[in-house]
């Protein structure tokens, strides 16, 4: 089953937007029955609406009928067969290469410290003594400290999402990063950590943020934005969505969003190395997309843009113009 070709005429950017949102809202299982009334309403209020929605639902179920392998066939033929000896060389290096790329990504001294921790590829829900819930990202690790002062974990790498518990004791709930320190006012937020900054967004409460320079001003983030700060600033907030949890029902949700970073989030739920070449860095890719089978997303990639896809084993990947 092919994926569908773009609706014509084209239809508005918020409007696409909008019908991922009630997409992945009704997705997911906790999912309300004024919610889908909601998205009903929505389809039925304006033509496009429902256009919008209609050819979501058909990549959607596009992408779940394609065969994995069936869209390989149709990439782009692979460089001519090296000689013996340089085919040898090159497969020695790839494995190397790829090694070294899973050493950055994954380092054991930060397993060490970790009470509970994610391999790449997999997500986990963990709840703690108190009864907070905490779902784990692909690579990711925790280190918990509850003490009688205060509930603190500390986010090592990756991402998390947090649905916080009363205590009885009255201790607050914390979470520290490279970054600095987030305190938990009756929420629901979710929370990664890159390598110079560290992202939060809020879905229910408030969380208020500290970064880790005493001289820096702490700000409250409320319900429905997120941000992002450093050791010494936070940006200004900005409006969150569904998309921000997606990944917690195995999906990854993007509007407009630039190849190479959609690549660079897809690459953190597959081993080895993902990226492209800056010909197709800044195409554009919007979607929902499913985090269990990155090589079917991969093998969607030239049937959404003008790219095709080289693999040189399944742990080195390239995304080039289509020849």
């Amino acid at each position: 089953m092919p994926l569908p070709v773009a609706t014509y005429p084209p239809i508005d950017a918020a409007i696409t937007l909008r019908a991922t949102q009630w997409w992945l809202t009704l997705q997911s299982p906790d999912a309300s029955a004024a919610s889908r009334d909601g998205c009903a309403r929505w389809r039925a209020a304006h033509p496009d609406h429902e256009r919008a929605w209609q050819h979501l639902h058909d990549c959607s179920a596009a992408m779940a009928s394609m065969p994995r392998g069936v869209a390989r066939a149709a990439l782009a033929s692979p460089p001519p067969r090296p000689g013996r000896r340089r085919a040898i060389a090159l497969m020695a290096a790839t494995v190397i290469a790829a090694g070294a790329w899973q050493w950055q990504r994954g380092s054991p001294l930060l397993a060490w410290r970790a009470d509970h921790a994610t391999g790449i590829g997999e997500r986990r829900r963990v709840t703690l003594q108190d009864g907070t819930v905490i779902d784990l990202d692909t690579d990711s690790a925790i280190a918990v400290q509850y003490g009688d002062a205060e509930r603190r974990v500390t986010l090592l790498r990756g991402a998390i999402a947090v649905a916080t518990a009363a205590d009885v004791l009255g201790r607050p709930f914390r979470v520290g990063t490279a970054q600095g320190t987030l305190r938990a006012l009756g929420t629901r937020f979710t929370v990664q950590v890159h390598d110079e900054a560290t992202a939060v967004a809020v879905q229910a409460g408030a969380v208020e943020i500290r970064p880790a320079d005493p001289a820096a001003a702490p700000r409250v983030l409320q319900a429905g934005e997120r941000t992002r700060f450093g050791r010494a600033a936070i940006d200004a907030p900005e409006s969150g969505d569904v998309a921000d949890t997606a990944w917690t029902q195995g999906m990854l949700a993007v509007h407009d969003m630039r190849l190479d970073a959609f690549l660079a989030q897809l690459a953190r739920y597959r081993p080895g190395r993902l990226g492209c070449s800056g010909a197709v860095a800044d195409l554009r890719v919007s979607g929902i997309f499913p985090l269990d089978d990155t090589d079917r997303v991969l093998d969607a990639l030239p049937h959404l843009l003008p790219v095709s896809v080289e693999r040189w084993t399944r742990y080195w990947v390239s995304v080039r113009p289509r020849a």
